[in-house]
């Protein structure tokens, strides 16, 4: 079998905790002015694009490219001041997994909220980055099935259509909703934002807390 696979990022391949967007809500308050600005704000399977609209509603500020681009220079900049922290960890044993399938014939991509700068950093930090060579990312769509869709027409593009099996790997009930618009096996992590119970309450294909539970689908 040669699978096509999508990992999440947040809660999959990063430990999700307080700490994972600090680079982003950092740039938030620095950018507009704020403090505080993301309190209360859930960005839990969302875009990055999506929470900024979030942020910039609740303030009475008007979205338009130009702020957009600004704020990801700003954004940038946070993300290099944290590049040498303890910000960004391996979630479980995602990064040996990952090793593993890049050794394989399997297909890796992503489906993920961050944009593919912030991606980029959290990634190259945990050694996995050049393992993904395409993915969707928060700049692909505001809503994660378009992203999802981004994501399989590059895979496509990248690839070609030479696999077997989709899965998509992630710790939130969207992942498996995301999952299903694909017409993709779903393997739920409980490692992230929703817990086991809720996770087994969408039946999906695999429930893991730890990526061993899943190397004989693969190897």
């Amino acid at each position: 079998m040669k699978a096509l696979i999508f990992f999440d990022i947040n809660g999959t391949i990063i430990k999700r905790d307080s700490r994972t967007d600090l680079p982003y809500s950092d740039a938030i308050d620095e950018y507009l002015n704020l403090t505080g600005g993301m309190e209360g704000i859930n960005t839990s399977a969302r875009s990055d694009k999506d929470v900024f609209h979030e942020v910039l509603d609740r303030n009475n500020l008007e979205f338009t490219d130009d702020l957009w681009e600004g704020f990801l220079n700003v954004y940038e900049n946070h993300l290099k001041a944290y590049e040498t922290s303890d910000v960004w960890r391996e979630n479980a044993d995602a990064v040996p997994f990952i090793k593993a399938l890049s050794k394989s014939d399997h297909l890796l991509t992503m489906i993920t909220g961050e944009l593919s700068i912030g991606a980029e950093y959290k990634l190259r930090k945990l050694g996995v980055w050049k393992y993904f060579p395409t993915g969707g990312f928060g700049e692909d769509g505001l809503k994660r099935f378009e992203i999802a869709d981004a994501a399989l027409e590059k895979a496509k593009s990248i690839y070609g259509t030479d696999f077997d099996q989709m899965y998509v790997i992630g710790d939130t009930l969207l992942d498996i909703q995301t999952a299903r618009h694909l017409g993709a096996k779903v393997i739920a992590i409980a490692t992230g934002s929703n817990t086991k119970e809720e996770l087994a309450a969408l039946n999906p294909d695999y429930l893991i807390e730890s990526f061993k539970e899943i190397e004989s689908l693969f190897f």
